[in-house]
């Protein structure tokens, strides 16, 4: 069959519109795409401030209620998320402080400390309800991983928690100390867009550089 150079001339013509058309395809879909991711951060970042408020009101409640501030009884824990590694310590802390499922987490220094100390179990049974601090915690602010349970930010990971304790530079016999926080009570805050600096403490964003700047990308108390 003999193709004319009209027919070959329509046919190149067609492919060329096709292209046009899967180019404007990407391009919406990357705009789509590109907007919904936004609005997923913007939301994420939304969450974990009000989450941040509300655990901020209920940590002075139990202030009221005990005289302190509470301390995480393991400050070395850290778990692994999506290949990162956060300290959890804070996060487990914050969720028994805050719903009164279990308080082994929470640094006790009566003795004989957190020995026998009941566990979370994400139930609340009538003796945990007295020590709720905040109240109709939604389950979309805790999660279990590993056997623990802990408090998250809007981006699904541990919130941060270090309680404003002076450490003693000279020996139990007194003299100079310095903060552990910026706040004078505790510093509580998540790491937002930051996926490098996921072990970096609150204190460490005053000294400037690289990880002043990243610290932009957290939602802080300070």
């Amino acid at each position: 069959m003999k193709i004319s150079q009209r027919t070959l001339g329509r046919a190149g013509f067609t492919l060329i519109e096709l292209l046009i058309v899967v180019t404007i395809i990407a391009l919406l879909f990357a705009l789509t795409v590109g907007g919904f991711t936004y609005a997923q951060r913007s939301a994420a970042r939304s969450k974990t401030a009000a989450t941040i408020k509300a655990v901020q009101s209920a940590l002075e409640r139990y202030n009221a209620e005990f005289g302190e501030y509470p301390e995480p009884a393991n400050p070395g824990d850290t778990i692994s998320i999506r290949d990162k590694t956060y300290t959890v310590a804070g996060a487990t802390m914050l969720y028994q402080a805050m719903s009164g499922d279990g308080y082994d987490a929470i640094k006790i220094a009566v003795p004989p400390a957190n020995a026998g100390a009941p566990q979370s179990d994400g139930n609340i049974d009538e003796n945990e309800a007295k020590n709720i601090m905040l109240t109709d915690m939604p389950k979309e602010v805790w999660k279990m991983q590993d056997g623990r349970y802990y408090l998250i930010d809007g981006f699904g990971n541990p919130l941060q928690y270090i309680r404003g304790v002076a450490q003693n530079l000279t020996g139990a016999g007194g003299g100079s100390t310095t903060p552990t926080t910026i706040n004078s009570h505790y510093d509580i805050w998540s790491y937002g867009e930051d996926e490098e600096n996921t072990m970096a403490t609150s204190l460490e964003t005053n000294t400037g550089g690289t990880l002043k700047l990243a610290s932009e990308k957290w939602i802080k108390n300070w």
